[in-house]
């Protein structure tokens, strides 16, 4: 996603560090000092935004982006992404999930089939089925904030100028 604004890159800097809380550990309900609904996190031309909320949601949609010069005005790119550190800890689980379910299958073949085998296939079939209800679960209690963190960029940097 691109946003074009005629703003240069230190006031688009200076208007988005004004308009959100630092992501801090602080003594607040959402975790993070301050009250104002975007949270972000700045370093050199990149930042990383996400809604404030008062529980904890590690399926959110945080918003990645960056400045880019254009003349004398500004492109903000970025994209809405999950942490990180879920994404490498899904592919963990599906992963272990998958090894799980092989071992289970040449064990079963091997043997010709027992109850053991069929709880194991059981038992890994329950954990992908909880494991993709957790990420749609999460993504369903964070389904607006990746329209309330557009809608603050566009106002922030007084633009409508969205491409994707």
């Amino acid at each position: 996603m691109k946003l074009h604004t005629r703003l240069p890159i230190e006031e688009c800097k200076a208007r988005l560090t004004s308009g959100v809380d630092a992501e801090r550990l602080g003594f607040s309900w959402s975790g993070y000092a301050g009250s104002k609904p975007i949270l972000g996190k700045f370093r050199d031309n990149s930042f990383r935004l996400q809604k404030r909320r008062y529980y904890h949601n590690s399926f959110a949609p945080l918003f990645y982006g960056r400045f880019v010069p254009f003349g004398r005005e500004t492109l903000i790119e970025g994209d809405f992404r999950i942490h990180r550190g879920v994404k490498v800890f899904m592919i963990a689980w599906f992963s272990f999930l998958i090894l799980l379910t092989v071992a289970t299958l040449v064990s079963y073949i091997s043997n010709r089939g027992g109850a053991k085998e069929t709880f194991d296939l059981e038992t890994a079939a329950g954990l992908a089925v909880f494991g993709v209800a957790l990420i749609k679960f999460g993504q369903w209690l964070g389904r607006g904030e990746e329209r309330a963190i557009l809608a603050f960029l566009k106002s922030t940097f007084e633009t409508d100028a969205v491409s994707l």
